[in-house]
């Protein structure tokens, strides 16, 4: 797959690649949205015929643009299912995240002017609005894809640069290797304790992750004087990564989850516009780096 400029290293799509892609999650994500309101509806009388009407505009739409031969197999396959037979957590809740995959895209072909925070989602109206696609209307994904391919937005003005990309991605990274992390401190955290279940349970880890485990807390302090100093995050908070001044690992279960979908949804994202699939195993997102950005050689 050819660069899409040779000044820029990371990027392997071009603005019409990106644009299609856009165009694909947005469909995906309207029909989330149209399932949702199924489901919450159920048990509260009749269907809302706007419902049912919105799943006709949506396959006509994705039809007459011709859109489907973009999807990947798992988007054809949501796509495909009857309205109502979307698994509540194999479809809806796994879909729900896109939203912030979603937005690093519009932000890399400049339709969005920065990245949120790291704890802080995307605005899902905001970026429903923001590609001027009205689903109803499929025309309007014809002009979209349009300015991409072969009209203004197919100039390299309207792509992010070498510098913006390759800084999110460190971003990203840092904070993916920090929920990462957590899974690891989690189980370290649960395995204390005298009781003869505990006792029995850290005989069965193997001893290369009982080694990691022993040296988290000093590589957990290490990332985060790393991360602080090549700007990844703002503050840190008890030697960890601080998020609106509470430590990464005070944070409650929610927020803890909260973390790390989002920075695994986003990292997902910035993978595709470097070359790798659009689909993944949920915890296993490659790193861009071999290393990750917190344990790269410094430049």
């Amino acid at each position: 797959m050819a660069t899409f400029t040779s000044e820029h290293p990371l990027l392997k799509r071009t603005p019409g690649d990106i644009a299609r892609r856009v165009a694909c999650t947005q469909m995906v994500l309207t029909r989330w949205g149209i399932e949702a309101a199924l489901t919450s509806s159920q048990g509260k009388g009749p269907v809302d015929p706007r419902i049912e009407q919105s799943y006709g505009a949506l396959a006509k739409a994705i039809e007459e643009s011709k859109l489907s031969r973009s999807f990947t197999s798992v988007e054809q396959e949501l796509i495909d299912k009857p309205l109502g037979q979307w698994s509540p957590v194999d479809d809806l809740a796994s879909q729900s995240m896109r939203w912030e995959s979603f937005g690093t895209l519009l932000w890399a072909i400049k339709i969005l002017n920065s990245l949120p925070k790291f704890h802080v989602r995307f605005s899902q109206e905001l970026l429903f609005q923001s590609t001027a696609i009205v689903p109803a209307f499929p025309t309007t994904i014809t002009s979209f894809l349009q300015y991409f391919d072969s009209g203004e937005g197919s100039k390299p003005s309207h792509i992010v640069t070498p510098d913006e990309l390759r800084s999110a991605v460190n971003t990203a990274e840092a904070w993916y290797w920090r929920a990462r992390a957590q899974i690891v401190l989690d189980l370290k955290e649960s395995l204390e304790g005298d009781s003869e279940d505990i006792k029995a349970a850290r005989k069965k880890i193997p001893s290369g992750l009982k080694t990691i485990m022993a040296n988290l807390d000093q590589a957990l302090s290490q990332a985060s004087i790393r991360a602080s100093a090549d700007g990844y995050i703002d503050e840190i908070v008890g030697e960890d990564f601080g998020v609106d001044g509470v430590a990464y690992r005070k944070l409650d279960d929610h927020g803890i989850r909260d973390m790390s979908d989002i920075s695994e949804y986003r990292l997902a994202a910035l993978s595709w516009l470097c070359g790798r699939d659009w689909e993944f195993k949920r915890g296993e997102v490659p790193f861009i780096h071999p290393l990750g950005s917190l344990w790269a050689p410094e430049e």
